[in-house]
């Protein structure tokens, strides 16, 4: 079976986002977040709208990057044969493209020309070159913009860079194309951002940042937040091995969990600290109890097993008996 490449552009550029904030010293009063005027999100297919399966014609000389891949990204069309726009096309789009380096732009282009052709008919066909072409025009564009708004670590600086990259798509691509495309991007971004100014508020304490940030959070599309969360908890692992190692307190490392997972997550993690606490209070009290029986003088191996028994019975359910059994290899 061919392995599929699965390509997620808003992640990667909010991971970068993140990087950019995390490599200098935030400013001590950032700048309100303006109102931002995001793409709706894109409208679901009509449901007439079926995916092609037409791969009859192989594509010849893939980069060895590609080989043994399927083409990320799902075509479709409607009953009329009119190109259905989602962001899989982009996802199609940049399947190629990532191989530039390997082969040059133009043979980039040409393969993504090449498929386009092999899989679509008109008019889905010109639709979908003409928003390849809009999408090089914008990827063109991006580079240019980057002289323009350098990369800073500021709010201020970042804010400004979005909010051009969201005005040069709406000049290029039509605002069905610019929601699919881009709208969970910008989405994903806006959380970025306004999670790092309530961050940065001085005027909050832990528990009203978790708040806060946790409402942000929430206000994202159920699909965004299942790819939020590993990356915030393992952020949250990261930092708290972190402080722990510096010798941190309770209460640093609970104003560390609602700043990054907010105070649901927080009471969870307490919870469990608690329980794990509590877990190893039982088993070293039970490890000494068990250490006076061994050493006891006099006792016989049947005594002393039947002894075990009893005192692992006391101290702990049947389901955990396993575990300690097995954490000091008894019998």
């Amino acid at each position: 079976m061919k392995k599929i490449i699965i390509y997620t552009p808003f992640l990667l550029s909010a991971v970068l986002l993140v990087g950019w904030l995390s490599q200098s010293d935030a400013p001590d009063s950032p700048a309100a977040l303006p109102p931002t005027e995001l793409a709706q999100p894109a409208q679901q297919a009509p449901a007439y709208a079926a995916p092609l399966t037409r791969r009859d014609q192989p594509l010849a000389a893939l980069p060895d990057s590609l080989r043994d891949t399927e083409v990320d990204g799902q075509l479709e069309v409607d009953a009329q044969g009119n190109l259905v726009i989602t962001d899989q096309l982009r996802h199609m789009f940049d399947y190629f493209l990532a191989t530039v380096g390997e082969v040059t732009q133009e043979e980039a282009e040409n393969k993504i020309r090449a498929y386009l052709g092999q899989q679509l008919r008109e008019p889905a066909l010109s639709q979908a070159l003409g928003l390849l072409d809009n999408y090089l025009e914008y990827l063109l564009a991006v580079v240019e913009l980057e002289s323009a708004h350098p990369r800073a670590a500021d709010l201020d600086a970042l804010l400004a860079r979005e909010d051009a990259v969201q005005r040069l798509r709406a000049s290029i691509f039509s605002a069905e194309a610019h929601a699919a495309f881009f709208a969970k991007e910008e989405l994903y971004h806006r959380f970025t951002l306004q999670r790092m100014q309530v961050m940065q508020d001085s005027s909050l304490d832990a528990d009203e940042r978790g708040e806060r940030i946790e409402a942000l959070r929430d206000g994202l599309p159920e699909e965004l937040q299942e790819l939020l969360l590993p990356q915030l908890h393992a952020e949250l692992r990261q930092q708290s091995q972190a402080l722990l190692a510096e010798g941190g307190s309770p209460d640093e490392l609970r104003s560390l969990r609602m700043e990054l997972v907010g105070p649901r997550a927080t009471e969870r993690l307490e919870a469990l600290d608690s329980q794990r606490v509590e877990w190893q209070q039982r088993l070293d009290s039970f490890t000494s109890e068990r250490e006076q029986i061994l050493q006891h003088p006099g006792l016989a191996p049947s005594d002393q097993a039947a002894m075990l028994d009893d005192l692992l019975a006391r101290n702990f359910a049947e389901h955990e008996q396993l575990r300690v059994r097995a954490l000091l290899d008894m019998p």
